[in-house]
């Protein structure tokens, strides 16, 4: 059977690691070697792994990084590749995992011979128990890769070739200030930029917590206040921000490098800019139609 690497962030976890942990162990069809980076919880998290779960190495970050993407991303640089496994998956610590989750994941990247594997979500909404699918599937785009990322993190799962060539590029890797860092769209756009295959699923094989300590999840529920929230993100630079961190790992020379350079420019170079290529940069219609009229209200 094929052997997955998991990598599991937590962070104050104790309400829901027990559950998230035997989820994992419960994969049909595949074996599972997780492996747990604590980012310096002040809760019982650590204890309970140690206790309930003894054969799961924890390493302990002293100090924290500082977010889950910070995380995620020291355990890729930490992998051994001299160690016995096939694909890497993350895993956040508060999810559910359906039990053929890492099997299919694992029989879509064989079938359609591809690096990266993402999905479809089912958020589960803690506050009334209610399951409703977060759609990630809509087709990809040229450039999306330049706006956002793939699916949620905790559905990424990648070959172990793909493991080390990002281990390298995360090696010259400076986050350190970079506001907003997100481990799934570097991990998506590292692999679009540098023509890595990547299959997105219509099917969700994950319940995908909300709840009120979520760091990011509680802004895929839809209300006014994430809409507000959003939105001022976006008035505020967010995406500049983004674009002025990205743009450093593209080639000069091509059209990625070209369509963040207009965008980073002047009012009307950064409208013209996604007009031009607008059925290009983003996979949901109605997301791209909100970000272009929001870029027109930004001065």
């Amino acid at each position: 059977m094929n052997k997955i690497k998991v990598l599991l962030a937590t962070y104050n976890g104790e309400k829901y690691i027990k559950e998230q942990i035997n989820s994992i162990l419960a994969q049909k069809d595949v074996l599972v070697d997780t492996v747990v980076s604590d980012d310096g919880s002040k809760d019982n998290t650590v204890n309970i792994i140690k206790e309930f779960y003894p054969h799961i190495p924890v390493n302990q970050n002293f100090p924290g990084t500082g977010s889950a993407a910070k995380n995620f991303l020291k355990m890729v640089i930490n992998l051994d590749f001299n160690e016995d496994f096939d694909f890497v998956a993350f895993s956040d610590q508060d999810d559910i995992w359906l039990s053929n989750k890492m099997s299919s994941a694992v029989k879509q990247l064989i079938e359609n011979k591809a690096e990266l594997y993402c999905s479809n979500l089912t958020k589960w909404d803690t506050s009334n128990n209610s399951l409703s699918e977060l759609k990630k599937d809509f087709p990809q785009k040229k450039f999306d890769f330049l706006f956002e990322g793939g699916s949620a993190g905790c559905t990424y799962v990648f070959t172990k070739g793909f493991a080390k060539d990002l281990q390298s590029f995360l090696l010259n890797l400076d986050a350190s200030n970079w506001k907003g860092f997100s481990h799934d769209w570097l991990v998506y756009f590292f692999a679009r930029s540098r023509n890595f295959k990547v299959f997105i699923d219509g099917n969700s094989f994950i319940h995908y917590r909300l709840h009120q300590e979520n760091v990011h999840g509680h802004l895929n529920k839809l209300s006014w206040n994430t809409i507000k929230e959003k939105s001022s993100e976006v008035l505020r630079g967010y995406y500049q921000n983004q674009a002025m961190n990205y743009i450093q790992y593209l080639d000069k020379n091509s059209e990625e490098y070209y369509i963040y350079k207009n965008f980073l420019g002047s009012y009307f170079q950064r409208n013209f800019i996604i007009w031009k290529y607008n059925t290009h940069l983003m996979r949901d219609n109605r997301k791209f139609m909100i970000f272009a009229v929001l870029n027109l209200l930004k001065f």
